[in-house]
């Protein structure tokens, strides 16, 4: 399965309430808590990507710290 980053970055900003320009220049390796996202933000993104994918994250891989830069998510997705 191919994730599109652009497809990321939409959601993020949606969830952000920003334009996806504000996301698009966050730097790959910068925590998002830093831009606003919470931890309810954060479980909504999980459910945004498990509905689009098709696909449900590991209990092991749903910790913020897994996925709180785009680095790391990314990582995180290409195992599935």
């Amino acid at each position: 399965m191919k994730i599109s980053k652009t497809d990321i970055h939409e959601m993020i900003a949606s969830l952000l309430n920003v334009d996806v320009e504000y996301v698009e220049n966050i730097k790959e390796d910068e925590d998002l808590m830093m831009y606003g996202m919470t931890s309810i933000s954060c479980i909504k993104l999980v459910v945004m990507l498990e509905e689009k994918y098709n696909f449900d994250l590991k209990d092991e891989d749903l910790l913020i710290g897994k996925y709180n830069t785009f680095n790391k998510l990314f990582a995180l997705l290409d195992n599935y």
